[in-house]
């Protein structure tokens, strides 16, 4: 059973092009395509529809990814528990964590799990929501710091920290402001209809905040004049602060400078903060105390600005 032959063909599927595959799996593309071709022809059937654009698996492509994920996820398992068992053993803990806030709570958590697990080394790699859901059902990754609806969960498992309100951001300059506060917490709520004809900055369509917010101009009524878009919360900060445009903002981006007043919505619109890991896994210890201080973390942030 070739196990490195397994994570060349899931590149395949992760990538869905030979090419990106090869570059990823730092082959040749010409030496990936032979391994394929070896593969195909000792199974007796093709494993991908082959395209220029978009290489998509058969359905004996599928079989065979799902029994290679699993393989190599019970690899991993078995590695990480023989690990555990051994006192002075070094494992590498691999964190997937979203732009901006991931970093912030890596960095508070980090101490006290370093002085619990100091063999065990945590390697953060910072990706979004959905790149981290592909990346931790190859393997790539540990576990994840994700932002998630109920519509963007998948296969794997989900351990909550927090809930997090989506509010509407209004310059203080901008007369539809009256009413608003510069305190979130004690915001008044109003039809986002009313603002129908303002200028908007956007979340890009890579995060899942974007399904949330489009579902709210959607249910308002109306399509937002769009600024821009950015995959930054605290760019869309920023431009609201500057002046130029409302924005939809997660609770704990919502400063209270007084630059950028709030109102929340009727719906009260929210997201779940969440750690992810693969599902039918067992968790170890250093990954349970990872979870447990990440909560910790988010109970305490939370309630500062709850």
């Amino acid at each position: 059973m070739d196990l490195h032959l397994m994570e060349n063909i899931l590149a395949i599927a992760d990538e869905q092009s030979i090419a990106r595959a090869a570059e990823k799996r730092f082959v040749t593309q010409s030496a990936l395509n032979q391994q394929l071709g070896k593969l195909e022809a000792e199974l007796g059937t093709p494993l991908f529809i082959r395209s220029r654009a978009n290489w998509q698996p058969t359905p004996a492509g599928e079989i065979y990814l799902e029994t290679a994920r699993a393989i190599l996820q019970l690899r991993r398992s078995a590695y990480n528990r023989i690990a555990d068992c051994a006192e002075q053993s070094r494992r590498s803990l691999v964190v997937g964590l979203i732009p901006e806030r991931g970093v912030d709570m890596f960095t508070a958590v980090y101490p006290a799990f370093h002085r619990a697990f100091p063999q065990v080394r945590l390697e953060p790699v910072e990706c979004h929501v959905r790149a981290m859901q592909r990346m931790l059902g190859a393997g790539e990754i540990d576990v994840g710091l994700a932002t998630v609806g109920e519509s963007h969960r998948d296969q794997h498992r989900y351990h909550w920290m927090a809930e997090e309100e989506i509010l509407l951001g209004v310059p203080a300059g901008n007369p539809l402001s009256a009413g608003a506060s510069r305190d979130w917490r004690g915001a008044p709520v109003t039809d986002l209809g009313r603002f129908r004809e303002e200028p908007f900055v956007r979340i890009t369509r890579r995060s899942t905040l974007y399904d949330i917010t489009q579902a709210l101009f959607h249910e308002a009524g109306f399509v937002p004049q769009t600024l821009f878009s950015t995959a930054s919360n605290v760019s869309k900060y920023r431009v609201a602060a500057a002046g130029l445009g409302c924005c939809l903002l997660p609770a704990t981006y919502a400063l209270e400078d007084g630059e950028v007043l709030y109102f929340r919505l009727p719906q009260r619109p929210a997201w779940q903060i969440t750690l992810v890991t693969r599902r039918n896994e067992p968790v170890a210890r250093p990954e349970e105390l990872f979870i447990a201080l990440c909560r910790e973390y988010w109970e305490n942030k939370l309630n500062r600005t709850a």
